[in-house]
């Protein structure tokens, strides 16, 4: 109802939501689906898991902490594309390393997860319109998220039962690769066109204005 309408006039909320749909599906796949499968591949065993991933723990909190360290020179759409290649480059880059390079590059791939996720929060947060069903809208872009990724961790196990992790892991670099830089400029252009058609809108408005003032 609401929330789809609020969508529907909004191409800039839609296209952000369907970027951070591609950073969270990215990222938990990793995190979570082929974490383990990762480690083993690379000869890491059961009793170091749980340091690897105490490490990438502090690593998310740390940077998540620590957002303003990306500073200023990039828009927060620029900065969530440029990080979410930069996750696609790590994840390939981690079948290419010995195991501690691949445990010191999950630890970046969470990092990096870890600067992304409050920019993309508040990037949804302030473009949400004030009459708008937030919570709504919060909870489809989270349902939308869960679906994406269990589709995602269906293809994943079919990869791993295939015995084909890094086909899968550099095929996910690939994609995101492609989709991320082509969703940003779709996102510059939806950018685009709102503020023209905004300016257009208070143009408008002060004609209006105008006009009211001059009459008798």
């Amino acid at each position: 109802g609401a929330a789809l309408r609020a969508l529907r006039s909004s191409p800039w909320l839609a296209l952000l939501m369907v970027q951070g749909v591609a950073v969270f599906t990215l990222s938990r796949i990793c995190q979570v689906n082929l974490f383990q499968p990762m480690l083993l591949d690379h000869g890491i065993g059961e009793s170091a898991t749980g340091s690897v991933l105490a490490a990438m723990t502090v690593a998310e909190a740390v940077a998540s902490a620590r957002p303003q360290w990306l500073g200023s020179r990039l828009s927060p759409t620029a900065w969530v594309s440029l990080l979410s290649v930069a996750l696609a480059a790590t994840l390939a880059g981690t079948t290419v390393g010995g195991p501690w390079a691949a445990a010191a590059l999950l630890c970046v791939f969470a990092a990096i997860t870890g600067f992304c996720y409050p920019v993309q929060r508040k990037l949804i947060n302030d473009a949400i319109p004030k009459d708008a069903p937030r919570a709504t809208l919060l909870s489809v872009e989270s349902i939308v998220d869960r679906g994406v990724c269990a589709l995602a961790a269906v293809a994943a196990g079919a990869y791993l039962a295939a015995g084909r992790l890094d086909a899968l892991l550099w095929q996910s670099a690939a994609v995101t690769c492609v989709l991320i830089p082509a969703l940003h400029l779709t996102l510059r252009r939806a950018n685009r066109l709102a503020r023209t058609r905004a300016a257009g809108t208070a143009r408008v408005a002060d004609t209006g204005s105008g006009r009211a003032r001059t009459l008798p």
